[in-house]
């Protein structure tokens, strides 16, 4: 059954009560923030492996936060894929990538550093 827009607006209107989404936050702040500061300890770790597979190759600094952006979504991946799931997915990332003009053998660095297999990737 589809709800009509008037239930659907005044539903929105309820969840951004300025003092019931305050409360949402005060009560999962702490988590919140333990949570992140782990996340925040592995991406540093994973961006500073992605520079540390650039760098040697004499990539442009210019370029470097788009290898890292690449880096970051292959992280996001593997945080919720396995297996072929995992390789279809980031072979997506790849061909984005690489039709954005960044080296295909870069890439491919970067992706084996995570583990993914890329030998039939293009």
């Amino acid at each position: 059954m589809v709800k009509p827009q008037v239930y659907r607006q005044k539903r929105y209107e309820a969840k951004i009560d300025a003092d019931v989404v305050r409360a949402r936050f005060v009560a999962q702040k702490d988590v919140m923030a333990e949570q992140t500061s782990a996340k925040f300890s592995d991406l540093a770790t994973m961006e500073t492996s992605v520079k540390a597979i650039l760098e040697p190759l004499g990539v442009p600094t210019i370029q470097i936060p788009f290898y890292l952006n690449f880096g970051r979504e292959l992280y996001s991946l593997t945080s919720n894929f396995s297996g072929a799931t995992l390789a279809n997915e980031a072979k997506v990332k790849y061909e984005k990538w690489k039709a954005r003009g960044l080296s295909a053998d870069n890439l491919k660095a970067i992706a084996q550093s995570f583990g993914i297999d890329t030998s039939s990737w293009a």
